[in-house]
């Protein structure tokens, strides 16, 4: 993944570490209330939801090339230590995203967020879809 073509992207877009910051606060806000998402988050984050949200909006500003510094070596493996976490809760997870961003983006911006988090999703459902198999886990929600 080039910074530079995300670079681009993130400034032309209008984006900026307030503005992502905005987007992944009240993002979360939603996913904590959420029916299905908010259990599984909060069995896997716990007590430790300032450090996790530092990290995420660390995530945001690095795939827009807004900054550096987001290891992204830990993505996969951090979700695939939850067995509560499935690739059938990702459509949900997109469909809370994209209204969040479209609430305080503008729509280019927003669309430049819903773009990474669909690829985010994609990558997502490949690892867990993958993983699920040989530890034969239930897809299925709990």
């Amino acid at each position: 993944m080039s910074a530079g073509l995300f670079e681009y992207r993130g400034t032309a877009a209008g984006l900026n570490e307030p503005l992502i910051r905005k987007v992944i606060l009240s993002f979360y806000e939603k996913v904590r209330r959420d029916p299905l998402l908010g259990p599984i988050f909060e069995e896997a984050i716990g007590d430790k939801w300032d450090p996790h949200i530092e990290r995420i909006i660390l995530f945001w500003l690095t795939a827009t090339g807004l900054q550096r510094g987001y290891d992204g070596r830990n993505f996969m493996p951090a979700h695939l230590r939850h067995s509560s976490i499935h690739p059938n809760q990702l459509p949900r997870w997109l469909e809370l995203f994209r209204q969040t961003a479209a609430e305080h983006c503008a729509p280019e911006a927003a669309r430049a967020l819903i773009d990474i988090a669909q690829r985010m999703a994609q990558t997502l459902q490949i690892g867990l879809t993958r993983e699920a198999k040989p530890r034969g886990r239930d897809q299925g929600t709990s």
